[in-house]
């Protein structure tokens, strides 16, 4: 046997001597891996944007849209119907069950991954000129393949979160993450070196995607393979595959549905904005750059702390789950609590931070644009907006999965529906009325995701007591001002001496700043501390 097997099956299995982790505990390994891969994935985009420059940026984004949707379409609901599923099964013992859900989801999204790539590949042409941006054809193809392999991964993150294992989603992330700084960057390196124009320099750096989900499948795959489950065969009910095949088809679709809306929302935005910027008078050339730094400098800004969040919500599901079914309803309770709270903890400073230094912050990370096709200080001003969001989005996120993870999945669809047609209907009148242009885009966010979150609430209080709003927000809220004007009064003392490398040290004084006011306005919840890795330490630290 190979060295490097053998070392990989024996950290296999030291992982899986660990205990069965906690709600938060799961949370917590989520939320490192998806930090490590979004430093990674920071590591892409960012120089990749200083080399390609904003135009090839706006066809790499717009080819990566198509590739979510039709990701979407064949695994979004694939983690979250199959943990739902397999932590029901668990939690009442039903060991054989879990075995059959897992071949049988295996079986079926492996199959419907594969004629998502392929219908990809061969309707990239069509897809490019419905959306009047032909020069993404290539990089549409270049990325088709890996809507096949994200589905085996898919399979094996759902079959692991209901088994309360998140090891191996942060591993897939992190490996995601990797292949695609390194392969990315060496692609488009080459491309450039070449001479290749934009669309196909867009092409190269896209393949780097493919090959990370790739190895990220692989990984995945021997994980699985190496692993041993624990054996929980407290019950000997067990559905047959046509029973199970019907349920799993009815948690899927509800799922995938919620997930389609943002994705087919923000594809049509894709198609949308870059067609209404023409519309009002700018070349193709400058609506590609202008979408370029909405999606590549704003938008990437304003995904990173979401997808810290959504390792909440991914680890709340199968908690939430596995309570219901076994009736617990103090306990789901407790774990909605818990992870509303730390997703509160999260969002609200990223919203204030991002407000008070947006400008420098972009500066600092993105290449300054030497084009004359956009404004300096228009990626800052895209984030400002889209700050005011980040909360909202927190809070659709965990209550979508909520939702799910009670039964109630119908809901999120519909929420998500109306809050797609708001946004859509909004971007087409602000994007294209001249003196607004591309900044009706986070406009149209921050009103979608407004009203999805309060509809999301109004519904889900019906079933479950809501957190105290004390907690939730005003004594967070109150830190984050307090944190927001450290940050301010930090930057202005060092910027005049390390211009835009003043927000580092602005960064970490606010977030001290931070963590003390929320000692010091007891906005940190003991329970919530004792879940998380080493809590008792941290309640004795922090004198709770």
């Amino acid at each position: 046997m190979l060295p490097a097997v053998q070392c990989y099956k024996k950290g296999v299995r030291f992982l899986q001597k660990n205990k069965k982790q906690t709600f938060m505990q799961g949370a917590m390994i989520l939320v490192a891996g998806t930090l490590i891969a979004k430093l990674i994935s920071a590591a892409f985009k960012i120089p990749l944007q200083h080399y390609i420059g904003n135009t090839c940026m706006g066809i790499f984004n717009s080819a990566y849209q198509y590739y979510t949707i039709m990701f979407v379409i064949a695994t979004a609901g694939v983690p979250v119907a199959l943990s739902k599923l397999v932590s029901e099964a668990n939690a009442l013992g039903r060991g054989e069950e879990v075995k059959r859900i897992a071949r049988l989801a295996g079986v079926t999204f492996f199959s419907f991954g594969a004629l998502c790539s392929i219908a990809l590949f061969f309707g990239a042409d069509i897809i490019a000129k419905l959306s009047n941006n032909p020069m993404a054809i290539q990089a549409i193809r270049a990325i088709s393949p890996a809507v096949f392999f994200v589905s085996i991964v898919a399979v094996v993150r759902g079959y692991f979160q209901g088994m309360s294992n998140m090891i191996p989603t942060a591993l897939s992330q992190i490996i995601e993450a990797s292949g695609k700084v390194v392969l990315g960057l060496i692609f488009a390196y080459f491309a450039g070196v070449k001479g290749f124009d934009d669309a196909i320099k867009a092409a190269f750096a896209i393949l780097g995607v493919t090959i990370g989900e790739v190895l990220a499948a692989v990984v995945m795959l021997f994980y699985a393979l190496s692993a041993k489950t624990q054996k929980n065969n407290l019950n000997d009910h067990c559905r047959s595959y046509k029973e199970l095949f019907r349920v799993l088809l009815l948690t899927v679709i509800p799922v995938t549905l919620t997930s389609s809306v943002t994705s087919i929302t923000t594809l049509v935005d894709t198609g949308m904005l870059v067609s209404r910027l023409q519309e009002v008078g700018y070349t193709l050339e400058q609506s590609n750059a202008l979408y370029g730094v909405y999606t590549g400098q704003a938008f990437t800004m304003f995904n990173f702390p979401q997808t810290l969040i959504t390792a909440l919500s991914t680890a709340v599901l199968p908690a939430m789950a596995g309570a219901y079914a076994q009736q617990n309803h103090t306990m789901a309770a407790k774990n909605m609590g818990s992870a509303m709270r730390i997703a509160m903890l999260i969002a609200l400073p990223a919203c204030i931070g991002y407000i008070v230094l947006a400008n420098p912050i972009i500066k600092l990370l993105f290449a300054e644009d030497t084009s004359g096709l956009v404004d300096e200080n228009l990626g800052g001003s895209l984030l400002m907006v889209l700050a005011l969001a980040i909360p909202c989005v927190a809070l659709v996120g965990l209550t979508n999965a909520i939702l799910q993870a009670i039964g109630q999945m119908k809901v999120p669809v519909i929420t998500m529906i109306i809050g797609g047609i708001c946004k859509i209907g909004l971007n087409y009148f602000l994007v294209g009325n001249p003196k607004i242009h591309i900044y009706g885009a986070p406009v149209g966010t921050l009103a979608c995701y407004t009203l999805i979150a309060t509809l999301n609430l109004i519904y889900l209080r019906q079933y479950i007591k809501l957190p105290k709003i004390n907690k939730l927000f005003i004594r967070p809220f109150t830190a984050c001002i307090g944190m927001g004007a450290a940050a301010i009064i930090v930057y202005r003392l060092f910027s005049d001496n390390l211009k835009n490398i003043a927000v580092l040290p602005a960064i970490c004084v606010a977030a001290v700043v931070y963590i003390v006011l929320l000692v010091a306005l007891n906005a940190l919840e003991k329970d919530d501390i004792l879940m998380l890795p080493a809590g008792k330490h941290l309640v004795k630290l922090l004198h709770l």
